[in-house]
C-alpha cells in the first residue's frame, strides 16, 4: 500500500474546518479516536474509511472527493 503524505490536503482540510468552527480535535471526538489519528488519515500517512467520512461529511462532501486516491472511479476503496 503507497501511502503519500499531502500536506497541502492537510492544511486545505484544517483551514476547511477552521471555516466551520470544527478542528482536527472536533473530528477526533466524533470518530471516537485519537487528534493524531485524525491527523494520520488527513495527510496520508494512514487510512480509516471511517474517519475519511467523518472528515468528509464534516466538509460537506464526500470520502471519494477528498480522498480521490483512495478510491475506485465507481466509489469502491482500492487496496
Amino acid at each position: 500500500m503507497d501511502l503519500t503524505i499531502n500536506r497541502e490536503r492537510h492544511a486545505r482540510i484544517r483551514y476547511e474546518l477552521s471555516l466551520r468552527g470544527l478542528s482536527l480535535a472536533a473530528i477526533a471526538k466524533r470518530a471516537d479516536v485519537s487528534i493524531s489519528s485524525v491527523s494520520a488519515v488527513s495527510l496520508g500517512k494512514s487510512r480509516s474509511a471511517r474517519v475519511e467520512k467523518i472528515l468528509a461529511e464534516a466538509l460537506d462532501s464526500r470520502a471519494e472527493a477528498l480522498f480521490p486516491e483512495r478510491y475506485y472511479f465507481d466509489g469502491g476503496r482500492s487496496a
